[in-house]
C-alpha cells in the first residue's frame, strides 16, 4: 500500500475525478428526463412525473457544478479514469433508485439492487407481478438497460465529454478497447447509430409478430442491450410464440457481437465479417455441445425432444450472450442443465459488445495459448511462434493479462458461490448458477434472488454485478486508491 500511495496526487485526483463524475451525472440526469415523454402516451401516469423530472434536473445541475472546471483538465491517467468509472456505476445506481422507492414502494436496498441490475445489464430483479406496475417504471428499467448496454461512460462521450485523452481513458477504464474509428467521439457516434438502428429493427420485428408497441420497444431495448428485463414475470415465455423467441435469439446474438463486426457488416453490406469473426465462431463452438447437454438433461427430466431442444437453444443463447431472457422455470431444471447454463454465463459474449462474462476472446486465447505452449516445447530452441488469433497478433503481456483476469474472475466467482451457498442454504449448483448470473451480468435465476434474501446476500450480489460490469481491475484500483487516500489522511 505504501508503494502505491506515493503515486497518488490527492488534490489533482479529486479535481479530475470530480469533473469526470460531474459530466456523467449530467448524462444520468438527461436519461431521467426521457421517461417523462412517455407520459404523453399514458396520461393516467402523469402523477409520476415528479419522480423523474425532479431527480433528473437535480442530477443535471449537480453534474454541471461538479464539472464546471472540466476544460482545465489537460490529461487523465488510467488510474484516475478507473476510479471514475468504478464510482460512476455506484453513484448512477444510487441516483436512479427514486422511481423504485416512490412508485414501487420498494426498500432502499431492493431499489438499489434493481437499479444496479438495470444499469449493469444484469436483469436479476427484486420485482414481481410486473404487469401491475405503471408503464413508465417498466420503461425506466428497460431504458437503463439499453443505456447500460453501451455504457454510461460511452453515453457521456457522445454528448458531454470533449474528445481527447480524458475520453479515451474513460473508454478503456470501462473495459472497452475496440475502436471502430481512430477518433473516439466518432467511434461513440457510430456505435450509437448501429445500436439505435438494430433496436428499431428488433421493435419492428416484434410488433409485426404480435407484440404490442410498448412490449416491442422495451424487449428490443433489453434484448439488444443483453439486459433481459421484461415487462412480464414469465419473460419471453409470456408470449408463447416461436417467432418471438426466434427474434429474441437474433437480438441477443446481435448484442453479444463486437460492434466492430456490426460496423464492417453495415459498411461492406455483406454478412462475411460476421461469420469470419473469431468470437462469433467460438460462440457457436461452445453453443453446439452445450445445447446438446442441456437438451439431454431435459429429456431425462421428462420433456419431449422437440420442447427440450427449443428450451435448450433459447436458454443457451440467453446464457452465453448474458441476456437473461427465459421461456420456462429454470428452478425446475435438472442439475446438469443448470450447470451447463452456468458455464455459458461464465464464458460470456464477445469483447466490445454489450455482453458480460469473461468474454469469448479470452477463452479463445487461453485455448490457443495452450497450443502455443505445446508448440514451444516441441519446436527447436529459439523458434519463433506467431501468436495470432483471427486478424490479431498477441504478445506475451497480452496473454499474462488474460490469465490474471481470468484467475481473478474465477476467484470472485468461487468466493461468491461459497458465500451464497452458506448463507441461503442453497445447493452448490444453484449457488454457482446465481452468482455466475450476477457476476456475468446475465439475469437468469433459479429462484434464489428475491426480496426475501438477507441484506448481506443482496449486497454481495450488487457488488458482483458491479465487479462483473467493470471487469474487476477498475474496481480493484478504485478500492486500493480509496484505501490509500484514507491512510494518507
Amino acid at each position: 500500500m505504501f508503494e502505491f500511495r506515493k503515486y497518488i496526487n490527492l488534490s489533482n485526483d479529486i479535481f479530475v475525478v470530480r469533473a469526470l463524475i460531474g459530466a456523467i451525472l449530467e448524462g444520468v440526469g438527461v436519461a431521467y428526463l426521457i421517461p417523462v415523454l412517455l407520459m404523453w402516451f399514458y396520461p393516467s401516469e402523469v402523477r409520476y412525473v415528479y419522480y423523474f423530472a425532479v431527480p433528473g434536473f437535480l442530477s443535471i445541475l449537480v453534474g454541471a457544478w461538479l464539472s464546471r472546471h472540466q476544460e482545465k483538465i489537460e490529461d487523465v491517467n488510467l488510474r484516475q479514469a478507473m476510479i471514475s468509472a468504478a464510482f460512476i456505476w455506484l453513484f448512477a445506481s444510487f441516483v436512479s433508485v427514486v422511481p423504485f422507492m416512490e412508485i414501487a414502494r420498494m426498500s432502499f436496498i431492493d431499489s438499489y439492487f434493481e437499479s444496479m441490475s438495470a444499469w449493469t445489464g444484469t436483469g436479476l430483479t427484486m420485482m414481481s407481478n410486473l404487469e401491475s406496475y405503471p408503464r413508465v417504471l417498466l420503461f425506466w428499467r428497460a431504458w437503463m438497460q439499453w443505456l447500460g448496454g453501451i455504457g454510461i461512460v460511452l453515453v457521456a462521450l457522445t454528448v458531454l465529454i470533449r474528445p481527447g485523452v480524458a475520453a479515451a481513458r474513460l473508454y478503456r477504464a470501462e473495459a472497452r478497447s475496440e475502436r471502430i474509428l481512430p477518433n473516439l467521439a466518432n467511434t461513440a457516434k457510430v456505435i450509437f447509430q448501429i445500436y439505435f438502428v438494430l433496436t428499431l429493427v428488433g421493435a419492428y420485428l416484434y410488433y409485426i409478430n404480435g407484440m404490442g408497441p410498448f412490449d416491442a420497444i422495451t424487449h428490443s431495448m433489453t434484448g439488444l442491450g443483453t439486459g433481459g428485463m421484461s415487462s412480464h414475470d414469465a419473460s419471453i415465455g409470456y408470449f408463447h410464440s416461436m417467432s418471438i423467441e426466434a427474434i429474441t435469439i437474433f437480438l441477443m446474438i446481435m448484442g453479444a457481437v463486437n460492434f466492430t463486426v456490426h460496423y464492417k457488416v453495415f459498411k461492406e453490406k455483406r454478412l462475411g465479417p460476421f461469420f469470419e469473426d473469431i468470437q462469433v465462431r467460438y460462440m457457436f463452438i461452445f453453443l453446439i455441445p452445450a445445447i446438446t447437454l442441456i437438451a439431454y438433461g431435459l429429456v431425462q427430466y421428462g420433456d419431449t425432444i422437440a420442447d427440450s431442444l427449443r428450451q435448450a437453444i433459447f436458454h443457451a443463447v440467453s446464457a452465453i450472450t448474458c441476456t437473461g431472457f427465459g421461456i420456462s422455470d429454470l428452478s425446475k431444471y435438472p442439475e446438469l442443465s443448470k450447470f451447463v447454463l452456468a458455464l455459458l454465463m461464465v464464458i460470456g459474449g464477445g469483447a466490445g459488445s454489450t455482453a458480460g462474462g469473461i468474454k469469448l476472446i479470452r477463452f479463445t486465447l487461453m485455448y490457443e495459448s495452450l497450443k502455443w505452449t505445446i508448440q514451444q516445447s516441441i519446436l527447436p530452441k529459439g523458434a519463433v511462434i506467431k501468436r495470432k488469433v483471427g486478424n490479431y497478433i498477441f504478445t506475451i503481456e497480452d496473454l499474462q493479462e488474460v490469465t490474471s483476469f481470468t484467475m481473478t474472475y474465477l476467484a470472485f466467482l468461487l468466493f461468491g458461490t461459497l458465500y451464497v451457498m452458506i448463507r441461503v442454504k442453497a445447493s452448490l449448483v444453484d449457488a454457482f448458477f446465481e452468482v455466475a448470473s450476477a457476476q456475468g451480468n446475465v439475469g437468469l435465476s433459479v429462484g434464489i434472488t428475491s426480496p426475501a434474501l438477507p441484506p448481506d446476500v443482496k449486497t454481495a450480489l450488487i457488488v458482483l454485478m458491479w465487479v462483473g460490469r467493470l471487469e474487476i481491475f477498475s474496481i480493484l484500483v478504485f478500492v486500493v486508491s480509496v484505501a490509500a487516500i484514507f491512510r494518507r489522511r
